[in-house]
């Protein structure tokens, strides 16, 4: 009879410890399910933010009324400025956004500082809105612009058309190519004319009395 009692105790045992390994197991199993639930959720979370953070790095922002132009360091036109619509801009690779008063000056800032930019946009001429550089539907027409390059954008060519059917304008669809040439030799010009200042004396005679 005790050996009897000492089996049923001794099985009873078994089934305890067994019953409680489960349950641990068990236990472990879901907080390991827990856990990659709650790390899978935090990198999604944070790829969103990062996808974020990067379409509204890659949008174009408004100037303010303390901007200069990146390259000439003239006045930045605001929208509602009647010059504002020849306004432009670009993002630089560090996520930097700068301006530019025309659109020459735009193509200018490349060469003088050797650098090619993330994303580019000028102004609609009807709306003021930003359209990206590369579509904009670029006119050639006797405007008045603040680098007196006269080119004007428009998002499309029905857009553009009622000013390409006006006489007054002179106006005639055109590309970033001719204002590339023109930018080009405005900028040798200005280079050979800093060039010989320097040589003079007069460009370091200029900076010592503004230092």
């Amino acid at each position: 009879m005790k050996k009897v009692l000492i089996m049923f105790l001794s099985l009873l045992l078994i089934f305890v410890f067994a019953g409680c390994n489960t349950n641990n197991q068990q236990s472990k199993t879901e907080e390991k399910g827990k856990d990659t639930a709650a790390t899978e959720k935090t990198a999604t979370e944070t790829a969103t933010t990062a996808e974020t953070k990067h379409e509204h790095a890659n949008n174009p922002e408004e100037p303010t009324t303390e901007d200069l132009c990146y390259f000439c360091n003239m006045k930045i036109y605001t929208k509602d400025e009647e010059m504002g619509v020849f306004t432009a801009q670009a993002i630089k690779r560090d996520g930097t956004h700068v301006y530019f008063d025309d659109s020459g000056c735009l193509l200018n800032a490349q060469r003088k500082f050797n650098e090619e930019y993330v994303k580019e946009w000028v102004r609609d001429f009807n709306t003021t809105e930003w359209i990206e550089a590369d579509s904009a539907v670029v006119v050639k027409a006797e405007v008045q612009t603040p680098m007196k390059y006269g080119y004007a954008f428009f998002k499309d060519e029905k857009s553009a058309k009622p000013y390409l059917d006006d006489p007054a304008l002179n106006a005639e669809v055109s590309s970033w190519d001719p204002i590339d040439q023109e930018a080009e030799i405005r900028y040798q010009k200005k280079m050979q004319k800093e060039a010989e200042l320097k040589s003079s004396g007069t460009m370091e005679n200029q900076d010592n009395m503004n230092m």
